[in-house]
């Protein structure tokens, strides 16, 4: 049921979803910068960068805060538009005051994610520490901030705020989010299989995939997430009796 409903709100939001697709502008790069890595649908910073020319470094993270800058605008509004089709509000006012500071609230939280975690881990391994440990850690520190856009945008709360009722969602509801981590999970081992079956024929796996996953598997789990998230709220009954 939840994920039918989500495949409803993201059909209803194609808009802004396709709009994902302009993230290949900033992503493009990536494929041809060293210790960078395009593959199954996700772009990953090597943890030697550190050790390449500091101005190359510099010009790497930059590009990266670039990337999530937009990437924060088109999840806010990926968000708000699966809010505002599930529970209406003034849209012309939020697109107006209050898009931009939601945007800009989930930009600095993952500017500064980005970056110290980048440093952090690339310091761990370049310490011994292996690799698949410091990925692990990583991976559950990344997944704890999963429902932070909804938290974002559904509370309008400072970030800290923000932080702390998504954490307390995932408390209260840990099978939404375990959900919606082995959802994920799942699509991007499906991905990998795409890419590599297409590399070995077409050459354009890591692409397509990367298509997909924009365009696709990134704004509909962000619809999946909102429609769970707001589902706390009693929002999804109420919308269930309208319709």
């Amino acid at each position: 049921m939840v994920f039918r409903q989500s495949l409803v709100s993201y059909a209803r939001s194609i808009t802004t979803a396709l709009g994902f697709g302009l993230l290949l502008v900033f992503v493009l790069p990536f494929f041809w910068l060293p210790n960078t890595i395009v593959s199954s649908g996700t772009v990953l910073i090597d943890y030697g960068f550190l050790k390449q020319f500091p101005l190359y470094s510099l010009a790497l993270l930059a590009l990266t805060l670039v990337f999530l800058f937009a990437y924060s605008v088109l999840v806010s509004l990926m968000v708000f538009a699966v809010r505002n089709d599930l529970s209406p509000v003034k849209l012309h006012l939020y697109l107006k005051e209050k898009i931009d500071k939601f945007a800009l609230k989930y930009f600095v939280f993952l500017a500064a994610f980005t970056v110290i975690a980048a440093v952090i881990t690339a310091l761990l391994v370049d310490a011994g520490v292996p690799v698949p440990v410091v990925n692990a850690v990583l991976l559950l520190l990344s997944a704890s901030f999963m429902f932070l856009p909804q938290a974002i945008v559904i509370d309008e709360e400072s970030l800290v705020s923000s932080i702390l009722a998504g954490w307390e969602f995932i408390t209260k509801s840990p099978s939404s989010f375990l959900i919606v981590f082995a959802f994920g999970a799942f699509s991007l081992l499906l991905l990998q299989v795409m890419e590599f079956t297409l590399d070995y024929f077409l050459n354009l796996g890591s692409f397509l995939s990367l298509l997909i996953a924009l365009v696709f598997l990134v704004p509909y789990i962000e619809a999946l997430k909102t429609y769970i998230y707001m589902n706390r709220f009693g929002i999804m009954q109420s919308y269930h009796k309208m319709t």
